[in-house]
């Protein structure tokens, strides 16, 4: 059965190719365009590494496909942040007005929950937009 979004098939760790001695060897290629700033990014982080470009996409396409979705760290913590200061900004606010209730402080939480994970997303794409065209 091919691959698809709904259905990824998963290689079994014994399988995967290596770039150790005496294991498979990789004859494939995939190719692709690129922007000359969406290239330059990609030899940054490559550099960074310390591997080939080649080495840094290969590593790293691998690792997207055989690593379960989920949050990147990064966004996770940016989000707990940023819900945090929503409830801290929203409870003074209302402080302001006299005293809170248990209802009111979890109200607000739940507020602060719903919106974090998206603005923690939108924080961090606007950034990436801004040093992309500097």
């Amino acid at each position: 059965m091919a691959p698809n979004a709904s259905n990824p098939q998963q290689i079994p760790a014994s399988e995967t190719p290596s770039s150790s001695a005496g294991e498979l060897s990789r004859t494939k290629s995939v190719a692709t365009r690129l922007t000359e700033a969406e290239l330059a990014e990609i030899e940054a982080a490559a550099f960074q590494a310390g591997k080939k470009v080649a080495e840094w996409l290969r590593d790293t396409a691998l690792s997207a496909v055989r690593t379960p979705e989920e949050m990147p760290t990064d966004v996770v913590l940016l989000a707990e942040i940023i819900g945090i200061r929503n409830l801290m900004v929203n409870l003074f606010a209302q402080a302001s007005n006299g005293p809170l209730t248990k209802e009111d402080i979890e109200k607000m939480r739940l507020y602060a929950d719903s919106i974090k994970d998206q603005k923690a997303i939108e924080n961090l794409a606007q950034r990436r937009l801004k040093s992309t065209s500097k």
